[in-house]
């Protein structure tokens, strides 16, 4: 009786010692840094917008998850964002309103998250700008 309460104290210890480690890589996993990150490429908003419209499947297995580049002209400004050249909607994590103007021309760094079918337009978030 005895060894049997042992055995099950130990395997109730092992499962919560594993649930805590398991919650602690979860939550507390160190965060992808964008702003820091070097670009993995860097083109303009025509260039990247070409890709995806010519084969998506090939430009998403390249650039998808991808800390981009580009350089494009600014056609319009959102409330956390702009779009370059009609083609590349661009989401900040910080407030740049103040800073872009619309029909100038802008480097941006951000990440890749794919091309949208109904938009057509390819996203990216977490930018940052590039000041020359």
């Amino acid at each position: 009786m005895k060894r049997k309460t042992i055995i099950v104290l130990a395997m109730v210890l092992i499962t919560v010692l594993v649930a805590s480690i398991v919650y602690d890589f979860t939550f507390n996993s160190k965060h992808r840094d964008i702003a820091n990150e070097k670009a993995a490429v860097m083109l303009s908003a025509q260039e990247l917008y070409i890709n995806f419209k010519k084969n998506e499947a090939t430009a998403t297995a390249k650039f998808l998850d991808q800390v981009v580049a580009l350089r494009g002209e600014i056609t319009a400004v959102e409330n956390n964002g702009i779009i370059l050249n009609n083609q590349i909607q661009i989401h900040f994590d910080t407030e740049i309103l103040p800073t872009v103007v619309k029909g100038t021309s802008i480097r941006v760094k951000g990440r890749c998250v794919g091309y949208d079918d109904l938009l057509e337009m390819v996203k990216i978030d977490q930018a940052t700008l590039i000041h020359n």
